[in-house]
Protein backbone atom coordinates (compact mmCIF):
# COMPACT_ATOMS: atom_id res chain seq x y z
CA UNK A 1 0.00 0.00 0.00
CA UNK A 2 1.42 3.25 -1.25
CA UNK A 3 1.67 6.71 1.28
CA UNK A 4 -1.02 8.38 -0.75
CA UNK A 5 -3.31 5.35 -0.52
CA UNK A 6 -2.84 5.45 3.41
CA UNK A 7 -3.38 8.78 3.62
CA UNK A 8 -6.73 8.23 1.54
CA UNK A 9 -7.72 5.82 3.70
CA UNK A 10 -7.36 8.26 7.01
CA UNK A 11 -9.50 10.79 4.63
CA UNK A 12 -12.55 7.89 4.21
CA UNK A 13 -12.01 7.75 8.75
CA UNK A 14 -12.80 11.10 9.16
CA UNK A 15 -15.94 11.25 6.52
CA UNK A 16 -16.77 7.58 8.26
CA UNK A 17 -16.83 9.35 11.29
CA UNK A 18 -18.41 12.52 10.13
CA UNK A 19 -21.30 10.90 8.59
CA UNK A 20 -21.71 7.89 11.54
CA UNK A 21 -21.19 5.26 9.17
CA UNK A 22 -20.58 2.07 10.92
CA UNK A 23 -19.80 -0.19 8.12
CA UNK A 24 -16.56 1.67 7.30
CA UNK A 25 -14.77 0.61 10.53
CA UNK A 26 -14.85 -3.30 9.32
CA UNK A 27 -12.81 -2.63 6.04
CA UNK A 28 -10.60 0.21 7.49
CA UNK A 29 -9.22 -1.34 10.74
CA UNK A 30 -7.71 -4.86 11.80
CA UNK A 31 -9.50 -7.10 13.94
CA UNK A 32 -7.10 -6.28 16.87
CA UNK A 33 -6.60 -2.35 16.28
CA UNK A 34 -6.53 -0.12 19.40
CA UNK A 35 -6.49 3.48 19.78
CA UNK A 36 -5.39 5.34 22.77
CA UNK A 37 -5.79 8.89 24.15
CA UNK A 38 -4.24 8.65 27.66
CA UNK A 39 -6.14 6.59 30.59
CA UNK A 40 -9.77 7.87 29.70
CA UNK A 41 -9.97 6.55 26.40
CA UNK A 42 -8.73 3.22 24.88
CA UNK A 43 -10.44 1.36 22.11
CA UNK A 44 -9.80 -1.80 20.79
CA UNK A 45 -11.31 -3.16 17.41
CA UNK A 46 -14.05 -2.23 14.82
CA UNK A 47 -16.66 -2.65 17.51
CA UNK A 48 -14.49 -0.30 19.70
CA UNK A 49 -14.78 2.50 16.97
CA UNK A 50 -18.34 1.74 16.29
CA UNK A 51 -19.51 2.77 19.98
CA UNK A 52 -17.21 6.32 19.76
CA UNK A 53 -18.64 6.88 16.51
CA UNK A 54 -22.16 6.22 18.34
CA UNK A 55 -21.03 8.56 21.67
CA UNK A 56 -19.86 11.13 19.16
CA UNK A 57 -22.96 11.18 17.08
CA UNK A 58 -24.77 11.15 20.41
CA UNK A 59 -23.16 14.03 21.90
CA UNK A 60 -22.98 16.78 18.53
CA UNK A 61 -25.15 17.67 16.15
CA UNK A 62 -23.48 17.84 12.83
CA UNK A 63 -20.17 17.43 13.66
CA UNK A 64 -17.68 18.31 11.02
CA UNK A 65 -14.10 17.30 10.44
CA UNK A 66 -11.18 19.23 8.94
CA UNK A 67 -7.86 17.99 7.84
CA UNK A 68 -5.44 20.53 8.43
CA UNK A 69 -2.39 19.08 7.95
CA UNK A 70 -1.66 15.21 7.42
CA UNK A 71 1.89 13.81 6.29
CA UNK A 72 2.68 10.14 5.79
CA UNK A 73 5.99 8.03 6.16
CA UNK A 74 6.40 4.18 5.82
CA UNK A 75 3.64 2.70 7.49
CA UNK A 76 2.30 5.60 9.31
CA UNK A 77 0.15 8.80 8.89
CA UNK A 78 0.04 11.93 11.09
CA UNK A 79 -2.79 14.09 11.03
CA UNK A 80 -4.20 17.28 12.48
CA UNK A 81 -8.01 17.90 12.60
CA UNK A 82 -10.53 20.21 13.54
CA UNK A 83 -13.57 19.10 14.69
CA UNK A 84 -16.92 21.54 14.95
CA UNK A 85 -20.27 20.74 15.53
CA UNK A 86 -23.14 21.49 18.31
CA UNK A 87 -22.93 20.21 21.61
CA UNK A 88 -26.73 18.39 22.01
CA UNK A 89 -25.88 15.48 24.07
CA UNK A 90 -23.97 14.16 27.73
CA UNK A 91 -20.74 14.78 26.85
CA UNK A 92 -18.09 13.64 30.02
CA UNK A 93 -21.01 13.85 32.36
CA UNK A 94 -22.08 17.14 30.67
CA UNK A 95 -25.86 17.92 29.91
CA UNK A 96 -26.43 19.75 26.18
CA UNK A 97 -25.38 23.01 26.36
CA UNK A 98 -26.62 23.75 22.89
CA UNK A 99 -23.73 25.64 21.95
CA UNK A 100 -21.14 25.32 18.58
CA UNK A 101 -18.11 24.39 19.28
CA UNK A 102 -14.44 23.42 17.90
CA UNK A 103 -11.95 21.45 18.96
CA UNK A 104 -8.41 20.17 17.72
CA UNK A 105 -6.22 17.28 17.93
CA UNK A 106 -3.02 15.53 16.66
CA UNK A 107 -3.75 11.87 15.60
CA UNK A 108 -1.12 9.07 14.31
CA UNK A 109 -1.94 5.83 12.36
CA UNK A 110 -0.13 3.05 11.95
CA UNK A 111 -1.31 0.38 9.03
CA UNK A 112 -0.19 -2.78 8.95
CA UNK A 113 -0.71 -4.29 5.19
CA UNK A 114 -3.67 -2.36 4.06
CA UNK A 115 -5.30 -1.67 7.47
CA UNK A 116 -5.47 0.71 10.32
CA UNK A 117 -3.79 -1.56 13.68
CA UNK A 118 -3.46 1.76 15.65
CA UNK A 119 -3.98 5.06 16.51
CA UNK A 120 -2.38 7.22 19.16
CA UNK A 121 -4.27 10.87 19.84
CA UNK A 122 -3.51 13.76 21.85
CA UNK A 123 -6.69 16.43 21.42
CA UNK A 124 -7.46 19.67 22.82
CA UNK A 125 -9.76 18.70 25.35
CA UNK A 126 -9.56 21.39 28.16
CA UNK A 127 -10.21 23.85 24.91
CA UNK A 128 -13.99 21.75 24.52
CA UNK A 129 -14.19 21.97 28.21
CA UNK A 130 -13.72 25.64 28.77
CA UNK A 131 -16.32 26.10 25.46
CA UNK A 132 -18.29 24.78 27.47
CA UNK A 133 -18.39 26.02 30.74
CA UNK A 134 -18.34 29.36 29.01
CA UNK A 135 -20.78 31.94 30.39
CA UNK A 136 -23.36 32.43 27.99
CA UNK A 137 -23.02 36.14 26.49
Amino acid sequence: MSTQSRKDAVRRLYKALEAGDLDAADELFTPDFVTSEGAHQNVIGPQGFKDAVRQVHAAYTGPTFEILDMVAEDDQVMVRWRMRAIHSGDLMGMAATGRQVSMEAFALFRFKGDRISERHAVIDRLGLLQQLQAEAG
